[in-house]
């Protein structure tokens, strides 16, 4: 049996997609358009479930998590070769899994989806130094007692200045590498 607030929450986003869903149809009959262009029904319901994160055992802590596909097409359609330049210049992070497999962490974007201002910075200070991606991600969420607390996200999604949170980027990634 289902849970009553897992109902309520399936309600609330078939409802608020069926009234989207209403209002495109309109906008595209008025154009004399179809639907149907957009894809078939299994297809579009395939492509907006891609926007919701997997779960994963590390939710707790780091999650939860994009898969490639999923973040290629968030991104605007990037390819994996995009996606895997955007790793190794830092401007995005991906987490290879024991299988594997690269995951991109939801904290790294804020609520329109893109990555968080201030982030690529941040991630690039750890360029070079030895440090794997999961200890990176860790640090990332761990709160800093030089940010009162906040982490180095919560620092970022607050939109607080930049340069302290760099030179204590700096300072970890130097730790890290010793």
């Amino acid at each position: 049996m289902t849970p009553p607030m897992v109902n309520a929450l399936l309600d609330e986003v078939t409802q608020r997609v069926r009234r989207g869903l209403e209002e495109r149809v309109s906008a595209y009959t008025a154009h004399g358009r179809s639907l149907g262009e957009i894809g078939s029904p299994e297809e579009l319901a395939r492509r907006m479930l891609e926007a919701v994160p997997v779960p994963s055992r590390w939710d707790d802590l780091l999650g939860p998590f994009y898969s490639t596909g999923q973040i290629g097409r968030l991104l605007g359609g990037v390819s994996r070769q995009a996606l895997a330049d955007r790793r190794e210049r830092g401007t995005l992070l991906g987490l290879k899994t024991a299988d594997g497999v690269i995951v991109y962490p939801t904290l790294q974007f804020d609520s329109r989806n893109q990555v968080l201002a201030g982030l690529s910075e941040v991630l690039q200070c750890f360029r070079g130094a030895e440090v794997d991606d999961w200890s990176l991600a860790g640090w990332l969420v761990s709160p800093l007692k030089a940010l009162d607390g906040q982490s180095a996200v919560d620092w970022l999604r607050r939109g607080r200045e930049l340069e302290p949170l760099l030179v204590l980027a700096r300072d970890a990634a130097r730790r890290f590498s010793h």
